[in-house]
Parts: C-alpha cells; structure tokens; sequence
C-alpha cells in the first residue's frame, strides 16, 4: 500500500479486522471495504463513499443520511464522520460494503483554481445515483491496478484525473453551475424526451405531456429516466433552463427579469430559487462575478 493509502489507515479510529482491499495513485486511493467501522473519523482528503448494501445512519459532522446502494456521498477535508453501529449487522457477511475513495486536497484545489480562479472547492454533502460513467472509470481503474500491464502507471494517473474532474463535475459543490452538453442513452425514448427538453426550454414543466411524446406511462417513464440520468424529468429540465439562464446572463444583453420570462418560469421569486440552488448564488451575484 502507497503512503497515502497507510495514512487513512493510520487515521481510521476504531477496531479494523483486516486491511481492505485497496487501489493506490500517487493522488487517489480506494478502498474496498468488508466490515463498517465505528467511531468518528476525520479525514484530511476529500471523501467519497459509494455503498454496495443499504445505509442507514452515515453520519457528516451532526448530519445523518439514509444512503441507498449505488449512492455516492461527497465530504470535504476536516468533516468529522460517523456510521451508526446498527450497520454492525451487515458485518457478518463477507461481501465488499462499500467503495470509498480519498483524494488529495491539492489535486482538487489546483483543478479548481485552474476552473473557477478559486481554490477554497466544497462538495456539498448530498446523497447523489452514482453515475454510470463514475461507476465505469472506477472498474478501469481497478482493472489497470490489479493487472500491470505495459504503460499501467500512466493509466492511473489518467484515470485518476478523469475520476478526479467526473467527481467535481458531476456532484454539487460551492462554484458555479457548470453547463452540461445533452447526454444521451441507449433507450431511444429516452433520447426523444432529452431532445423535447432541450429544445423547450420556454415551456412550464408537464409530465403528462413528456410522456406523450414518447408514449410511456408517467410511473413507468419517470423511474426509467431516473435510472438512466441519475435526475428525474422535472430536476433535469431545471438544469437545463439554469444552463440557458447562465448563457443568456453571460451575454450581458438581458435583464435577470427578461431571462426569467424568456425561460418560462412563473416568477422572478421562482427563477432566483432555481438558480441559487444549482449555481450557488443568486442571478445578481452571478453577474457581478463576471463583472
């Protein structure tokens, strides 16, 4: 095991019955665990967790989650963490609980002052679907680590970047909303539906006439959506009006007032609410970031 990886070793407070499985980079290390640990932990990495059963009671400083699997929770440098010993009951059994990584501070500091010309980054701690493609870079990772081939250093350190930046991109965090290009499935339903949205942005957000236009029922198409975006209809067609909203703003040719109409949306109260949550500020304070 690498440095860093004995150093979250060294960190963990509480009785560990065998070393996990580990993958090691020179900045990123993952771990496999069998067993959940108890105590609080406080880490000086950024944090990942991905749980493969059922957890009930992750603690982030004095915030409880309920994490599903197939999950991923994010946590910052310095946040104390805690599992609730009810997860005890899973230790009997010998599968793998969960995938956790660490990454070093500095790698998303200098990724975030080279983005955002600020390097004081922040995940916030929501329980997210972990991503096909998150799930996909951690399998390329694991294969590149376990089998040495020819140029296998090289690889980590690619994947590990890739891993590094899907992470900042895909999960909420204090910078600015980053627009996402349209992202399609194998379901071609589905991509009818991405396409009605993009392309209707002025619209206030219907399912039942979503789901006409691809001819499921709203139940079913609903958790299909889901399963396959991570988001439902609804959070999806507001990530894409923010994406349009910050377009329009950047342009500086538009009032927040006329952006807000353009886009559809009921009210200006409504409009500011949408934005903060996905962009961390409010539209004025957008602007005069890029004043």
């Amino acid at each position: 095991m690498n440095s860093m990886g004995n150093k979250v070793i060294g960190i963990i407070k509480g009785k560990i019955p065998e070393p996990p499985e580990a993958v090691n980079c020179s900045d990123l290390t993952m771990f496999k665990p069998r067993f959940f640990v108890e105590g609080k932990n406080q880490f000086n990495f950024y944090h990942f967790v991905m749980p493969k059963v059922y957890v009930p009671g992750f603690f982030t400083d004095k915030k409880e989650h309920d994490m599903p699997k197939d999950t991923i929770l994010a946590t910052n440098p310095g946040q104390k963490l805690m599992v609730s010993p009810k997860n005890k009951i899973y230790n009997a059994s010998d599968d793998i609980k969960f995938f956790c990584l660490f990454i070093e501070p500095n790698k998303i500091r200098e990724l975030s002052k080279a983005e955002y010309n600020r390097s004081d980054f922040s995940f916030s701690n929501n329980v997210t679907h972990l991503s096909s493609n998150l799930m996909s870079l951690i399998s390329k990772l694991e294969f590149e680590y376990r089998n040495c081939q020819t140029g296998h250093k090289f690889m980590l350190d690619c994947l590990s970047m890739e891993i590094t930046i899907s992470l900042m991109r895909e999960l909420r965090s204090n910078m600015a909303f980053m627009p996402e290009l349209r992202k399609y499935s194998a379901r071609r339903e589905l991509n009818t539906a991405i396409d009605f949205l993009w392309e209707s942005e002025d619209m206030e957000f219907s399912l039942d006439k979503l789901c006409k236009t691809v001819n499921l029922s709203p139940y079913y198409f609903e958790r299909l959506f889901k399963d396959h975006t991570g988001k439902t209809p609804y959070e999806y067609y507001m990530d894409i009006k923010i994406c349009k909203a910050l377009e329009y703003l950047k342009t500086k040719s538009y009032s927040i007032t006329e952006v807000c109409f353009i886009l559809g949306f009921s009210s200006h109260s409504h409009f500011t609410s949408v934005f903060r949550k996905r962009v961390g500020r409010t539209p004025s304070e957008f602007i005069k970031s890029i004043e």
